[in-house]
């Protein structure tokens, strides 16, 4: 087949939604496929290229960062994009099309499919439902009848874990079905070995946007209730909390046991993973955390909110820990006793293997590819 790829993020730009998206890509070309992306174009990067056998076509975007888009600048590549699907569509011979967020991706998509006839599936990412995050709330309201008009013309809606599928179908009259993220096993590896250091002295690994979401002031004042002698706290990524955090982590007395290593290149993600003790998430919620998975591919234990997505991930007290956000003691207890280093071997070996066994990339692409044939078919 020969599949249209849209997303106003791509990497190397953008974070999870853009990792799924380019693994999802190169693992259809590896099951035979052909794929162009459509996406925003960046400072820096051609406005066509190939890469892998995939061909890139960013279009106009008023994007200015690496780690994070505003609305004005998503729905910018929004109109660059439907003034352009019609001539990549026609131009690339394009059959199908997986159509990641409804919101504000998915008029690209109904676009393509009214005036080329062009199938489409809308793959929801997190943002892109309503309820998933509070203060999108009232632009949700607003765009309901085009969110709507997007999935009811899709051939198949597709969440990427079974929370976010049940906040979709709550908010909107559709069916979705769950095709979970997926996770490179042969990138992502244990360490053969560590290099020797104090072991009482737990590294703490968060990886990720500074936004709300990842409810980063909650994790500040929980490790702040530990000595700053028995712990360092690694945080990568950049957004825009991160010079509150600084001043809350200096507020807190945590400033000197805390690294900033602002983002890092993907290739340098799996030493950072192999040189941590244990990786936090204490997300508001998740759809699918690539994050947690390449930290569980790479051996280490997580200790992440109960909330849909991570509960599908993280079995408690076997591959690490769940903590209640209303018992936040919980992750202070989960961050004690992780300094057993024993502890940490055992867990770690148990998410490495639930990582291996969860999926791969290359099965996610299958599960989409297939997905296409079903509904075409059963459409003739």
């Amino acid at each position: 087949m020969r599949i249209l790829l849209v997303s106003y993020e791509y990497p190397p730009v953008g974070a999870g939604a853009a990792t799924a998206g380019g693994a999802i890509a190169k693992a259809l070309i590896e099951l035979g496929h052909r794929v162009v992306v459509l996406t925003g174009r960046f400072k820096g990067l051609p406005p066509q290229y190939e890469d892998q056998g995939i061909i890139i076509q960013r279009v106009p975007s008023l994007r200015r960062r690496m780690d994070r888009s505003h609305l004005l600048e998503m729905a910018s590549f929004l109109a660059a994009g439907l003034m352009f699907v019609p001539t990549i569509v026609r131009t690339h011979r394009v059959e199908v099309a997986i159509v990641f967020f409804s919101m504000p991706c998915g008029p690209i998509g109904l676009l393509g499919r009214w005036l080329c006839g062009v199938p489409y599936i809308i793959s929801l990412r997190g943002g892109d439902v309503p309820g998933a995050e509070p203060a999108l709330n009232f632009l949700h309201r607003l765009m309901s009848p085009i969110r709507r008009a997007v999935l009811k013309n899709s051939i198949a809606n597709v969440a990427n874990s079974e929370g976010l599928r049940k906040m979709a179908e709550t908010a909107d009259p559709f069916p979705v079905r769950v095709i979970p993220n997926g996770v490179d096993t042969e990138f992502f590896i244990p360490a053969h070995s560590k290099p020797v250091r104090d072991e009482s002295i737990l590294r703490i690994l968060f990886v990720g946007r500074f936004r709300e979401q990842k409810n980063l002031p909650f994790l500040l004042r929980q490790v702040a209730q530990l000595p700053t002698t028995t712990f360092e706290l690694h945080l990568v990524g950049d957004g825009p909390e991160k010079q509150r955090l600084k001043g809350l982590a200096r507020e807190l007395g945590v400033a000197s046991a805390i690294t900033w290593h602002g983002w890092l290149p993907p290739a340098e993600l799996p030493h950072v993973y192999q040189s941590a003790d244990c990786l936090v998430n204490s997300s508001l919620y998740e759809g699918m955390s690539n994050v947690v998975l390449e930290a569980m591919a790479c051996g280490l234990p997580v200790i992440a909110s109960k909330v849909p997505g991570n509960e599908e991930l993280v079995l408690d007290g076997d591959t690490g820990f769940l903590f209640d956000l209303r018992e936040p003691a919980a992750l202070v207890s989960a961050l004690t006793q992780l300094r057993d280093a024993g502890l940490r071997r055992r867990m770690g070996t148990s998410a490495r293997n639930r990582a291996a066994n969860f999926c791969s990339w290359s099965n996610v692409a299958r599960q989409y590819a297939e997905l296409f044939s079903t509904q075409l078919s059963s459409a003739r």
